[in-house]
């Protein structure tokens, strides 16, 4: 006999009070048409499901997967709390969407629970293979990225083909980096047809776009994320059209991560925003770019002060934020708090790439993160695998109490 499915919930308010709840049986459905019955089997957990949990509110995370009703009290209390998704891989239990068959994969924005889980889905863009878009109604606020289902081969095939550890790697980071690769891409494009304002929105000419000659200083260059943009901007980008420097700031904890990464040229702590300013100084860059992936509460602010005195355009942006628990509130305040600044969109980078290239995208992605991968991914981080509900609620209690290495990267089979 199965046992009875678990789901991880939150406090709204407050994600560390957090616990696991396991539902009453029910009796499946008959799958609707055009939908597909997933079941989750390998998760990665990064800060990054801490940000969707402290930020649900603002982009519809927490509306992703909704609290069954069935959930005992208070925990299907919905305004209270909520659960969130993470990137991984399923296994299609049950089709009624011509073309996926029982037994197939997808990787995306999937359940965290144990149990099966229903979407309607539809074509994607057309020229697009191996692609699905989940159209169920409560996710159509969601941005595309979070909708976008890749289909693959069974996973038993995928780990023959592929290994154990590389699919643990696409769980941990594909997408992190993929934000980074598409900044570096299309953000800074070096090409008119690639160029799209980093936010989504408005004009980005040519100038504002080149990454030749400029200095790029990455806060919390220990975050997937950053690191993933350090990597493209070196390794997938034509030579000429590269930074001059890379440097990567982060914390004690994570100083020895990013010096032995081999993403940054030069790593420097959160507090040293003076001695970077005097780097840049000796560099005489033609600009600064300064880019925010989630430093702590005040360091840009630092960092902008020291940079804008040391002799160079500075361009400042944010691709990430603070991930510590707090209230809608007191979120909302700080971000207005924090400074001028581009807030890029991951999204619409990704989206304007599929746009432009449409199969080519995929395709030219593919070989950088194959890239990425098989050089070694983030030399000195090891994937620490775990099993089960039981293990990911443990591994969020872990982040809640920074207790997670910077050389860890968690991942879980259910």
């Amino acid at each position: 006999m199965a046992s009875q499915p678990q789901i991880h919930v939150f406090n709204k308010g407050d994600y560390s009070s957090h616990r696991l709840v396991t539902l009453p049986p029910t009796k499946l459905e008959p799958l609707s048409p055009s939908s597909l019955r997933l079941r989750t089997k390998i998760l990665g957990l990064t800060t990054n499901n801490l940000t969707y949990a402290n930020m649900g509110f603002a982009l519809g995370w927490w509306d992703t997967y909704p609290i069954p009703s069935s959930a005992s009290s208070p925990f299907n209390d919905r305004d209270t709390y909520a659960t969130v998704a993470g990137w991984g891989y399923a296994e299609v239990v049950e089709s009624s969407y011509p073309g996926v068959e029982k037994g197939a994969s997808v990787f995306g924005y999937v359940h965290v629970g144990s149990g099966t889980w229903d979407v309607s889905v539809s074509d994607a863009e057309s020229g697009l293979e191996g692609q699905v878009l989940v159209t169920s109604p409560h996710r159509a606020h969601l941005w595309t990225i979070y909708n976008r289902l890749q289909i693959l081969p069974p996973l038993a095939q995928l780990e023959k083909e592929r290994g154990r550890e590389t699919l643990g790697w696409d769980a941990l980071m594909q997408v992190l980096f993929g934000t980074g690769y598409n900044l570096s891409t299309y953000g800074f494009a070096w090409s008119d047809a690639l160029r799209i304002h980093p936010s989504g929105e408005g004009a980005w000419n040519v100038e504002e776009a080149r990454l030749d000659g400029a200095v790029c200083v990455v806060l919390n260059g220990g975050g997937k994320t950053g690191m993933g943009f350090a990597y493209a901007a070196r390794h997938n980008r034509p030579k000429e059209q590269q930074p001059t420097t890379i440097i990567g700031v982060g914390s004690e904890k994570s100083k020895p991560l990013l010096e032995k990464c081999g993403f940054y040229d030069d790593v420097l702590l959160s507090g040293d925003a003076a001695k970077v300013a005097q780097l840049v100084k000796q560099t005489a860059p033609r600009k600064v770019v300064l880019l925010d992936f989630g430093a702590r509460p005040g360091v840009f602010a630092a960092y902008t002060e020291a940079l804008e005195d040391a002799g160079a355009p500075l361009a400042r942006f944010f691709v990430g934020g603070d991930n510590r628990p707090a209230k809608p509130q007191d979120l909302m305040k700080a971000r207005g708090e924090r400074g001028e600044g581009v807030q890029v969109n991951a999204n619409t980078l990704r989206e304007k790439g599929i746009e432009v290239g449409r199969q080519k995208y995929f395709e030219d992605f593919d070989r950088a993160w194959e890239g990425f991968v098989h050089q070694g991914a983030i030399k000195g981080t090891k994937l620490v695998w775990g099993e089960g509900m039981e293990g990911w609620e443990s591994g969020w209690e872990a982040f809640c109490n920074d207790k997670v290495g910077g050389n860890e990267g968690l991942v879980y089979t259910l």
